[in-house]
């Protein structure tokens, strides 16, 4: 199997990560790195700009399989294509590297709308970059603090960099690695963590019925026990959280996500998030 991938050194490591899983289940893979959009250009909005050509390489028969964070992976699929699987979730949450404040650097609007409501009188700034770029600009005193997803510092060896975790609410697939293929590829029996997987699909379904972006400050989280959710605007000025308790639930994963956003939304979602 062809496993496409970004450059990136997390990508990369996620990558050969999956290929090793593959490969103890009697499925040799070769690596294909992929310069997506996303690489050339990273202060473009579009969260596809990270997947779009590793989408064309599978329609066009140069790659197998391709290995994503799930985080980055826009809720609309192209036609032709699916998600099949996913190894065991790592560690959702959100680290901070430094201290809380007054300066903190972050891309993601989830989590500087968070700590905006968290801690108004932090100015939290944001911050581009590979990990190294952005903990370097944290080194040279451009920020007091950084905050980043645990599981890429792990896979990257950068855990000792972690002062503390955040109580944020995760950005939906956040920690999990996801293969996509082609319509008509299956992986081996064994690969995907069942648990990991119905996650993921739940998460999924909120952002969806959401219609979240990556412009969106939405967070959803599912762990088997309950299942959160949180709205918020872009200055933390208001906000919405709601969970559900999904220990034992029957309901479809899908079903479970658009229930928890339908009562987002009957509670105000679309006016927090300011459509």
């Amino acid at each position: 199997m062809r496993i496409g991938t970004r450059g990136s050194a997390l990508a990369l490591a996620q990558a050969r990560w999956v290929a090793g899983l593959l490969g103890e289940l009697g499925q040799p893979c070769e690596l294909v790195v992929v310069t997506t959009t996303g690489d050339r250009d990273r202060a473009l909005p579009d969260k596809v700009k990270w997947v779009r050509e590793l989408d064309e390489a599978l329609l066009d028969g140069r790659i197998d399989l391709a290995v994503h964070s799930a985080k980055d992976v826009p809720s609309d699929v192209p036609e032709g294509l699916t998600l099949v699987g996913a190894p065991r979730r790592e560690d959702p949450r959100d680290a901070l590297i430094g201290s809380l404040g007054p300066r903190l650097g972050t891309a993601s609007p989830r989590r500087a709308a968070q700590l905006r409501a968290a801690a108004p009188e932090v100015e939290v700034r944001e911050v581009r970059g590979n990990v190294d770029t952005r903990l370097a600009k944290l080194a040279a005193g451009e920020f007091d603090g950084i905050v980043l997803a645990v599981a890429g510092l792990k896979r990257l060896g950068r855990k000792s960099e972690i002062s503390e975790t955040l109580d944020l609410v995760p950005a939906a697939g956040q920690g999990t690695v996801v293969v996509q293929a082609r319509s008509d590829t299956a992986l081996p029996d064994g690969f995907t963590h069942a648990a990991t997987w119905t996650a993921l699909r739940a998460e999924r379904a909120c952002v969806a019925a959401l219609e979240a972006d990556c412009h969106t400050a939405v967070g959803a989280h599912y762990d088997g026990e309950r299942f959160r959710a949180w709205v918020g605007a872009q200055d933390g000025s208001a906000w919405l959280r709601d969970e559900l308790v999904v220990a034992g639930s029957t309901e479809e994963p899908e079903a479970l996500g658009t229930l928890l956003a339908e009562r987002l939304l009957s509670a105000g979602a679309n006016e927090v998030l300011g459509r």
